[in-house]
């Protein structure tokens, strides 16, 4: 069954996403996709980035959606191991409903595909074990440019990643209630990869699936064309039989439900 739902998406305020990834505008094309549920979930790297986000709040307080809005943030590790720029008080502060978050560097300062993966692999289960954190964000998606400067062999093969690890991290997400984000833009469109990467990557994401755990879907748009992307998501969720009760939902009302008409 189609979940219509998109919880991570990037807005103009933060420079992450381009002009056209306005409130109104990312509200008015996702009715037109069909999605039923989104979350906005720009980037907290840093606090004071903090002022931003509420602008993003001003925004959908003052929206008349025909679908449910949620106000989310997006967090990424400050350094190796280190962590995010995320508080209970923070979450207070600002209202956000949910946080997705998880590691957006190689940390590595020689190549090494072994301990590259056994890094991504670490921070991934360190993610799943904050309670603070909902949703562990786009699994094994790199920055193509990290590579490209240190002229490094790209990873186009997600068979890199043993087995085990991707049993241990559905083991890990299922114990914590945390969701693995099954992402458009970073892992399922990337035009980075070969066209094998998504067969590939179908079956990691189903020896995660097959511990347990709940999948976030989710279409990672950085411009509003994007978000028509959320579809090969939501092809994901039916190519791995998911049932309903294995996509997570934020807890609680919307921030802005539906309104009719």
């Amino acid at each position: 069954m189609t979940p219509h739902v998109d919880f991570h998406m990037h807005t103009a305020y933060l420079k992450c996403a381009n002009g056209t990834m306005t409130v109104p505008a990312i509200i008015q094309e996702c009715t037109r996709l069909g999605v039923r549920r989104l979350g906005i979930t720009d980037h907290l790297n840093t606090l004071d980035r903090l002022p931003l986000h509420e602008l993003i709040r001003r925004d959908l307080e003052a929206a008349t959606p025909g679908i449910d809005l949620y106000f989310g943030v997006e967090l990424n590790y400050m350094s190796c191991d280190g962590a995010f720029a995320y508080s209970p008080e923070v979450k207070e502060q600002l209202g956000f409903q949910f946080a997705i978050g998880g590691i957006h560097s190689i940390y590595l300062e020689e190549y090494d595909l072994r301990k590259l993966i056994d890094i991504q692999h670490r921070h991934h289960l360190k993610t799943c074990q904050d309670p603070l954190v909902d949703v562990l964000v786009h699994p094994y998606w790199f920055s193509k440019g990290e590579f490209t400067r240190r002229q490094w062999p790209w990873f186009d093969s997600i068979k890199a990643v043993p087995e085990a690890y991707a049993r241990e991290l559905g083991q890990v997400a299922r114990e914590t209630g945390t969701a693995i984000e099954i992402n458009a833009a970073a892992n399922l469109r990337c035009g980075n990869n070969p066209p094998a990467y998504v067969d590939e990557y179908a079956d990691y994401l189903a020896a995660v699936a097959a511990e347990g755990c709940l999948f976030s879907v989710g279409s990672d748009a950085h411009d509003i064309h994007q978000l028509a992307g959320i579809q090969s998501a939501w092809d994901m969720v039916e190519r791995l039989g998911l049932p309903p009760e294995r996509i997570w939902m934020p807890a609680g009302a919307p921030f802005k439900p539906a309104t009719a008409g």
